[in-house]
């Protein structure tokens, strides 16, 4: 992953409060597939996910059988 950092982002927590986190982009690799996208940089305890952005720009889902992140199959043409 490459990244830059851009500034601030402000939300509400799940009890409400404000939560503010550095966020930025970032160059996501993964195998073949690659993709640009805004992040959230996390801190300790935070929690950690990919979000679905993310994923529709690798051209991945999940298997929740499997539970893994496997190629979603073609992309249309536009």
């Amino acid at each position: 992953m490459s990244c830059c950092g851009s500034g601030a982002g402000v939300a509400k927590g799940e009890a409400g409060e404000v939560i503010t986190r550095s966020v930025g982009f970032a160059i996501l690799r993964m195998d073949r597939q690659f993709t640009i996208d805004e992040v959230v940089f996390a801190e300790p305890g935070d929690l950690l996910s990919l979000g679905a952005r993310t994923l529709e720009g690798l051209n991945l889902i999940v298997d929740s059988g499997q539970k893994r992140l496997v190629a979603a199959g073609p992309v249309p043409a536009a």
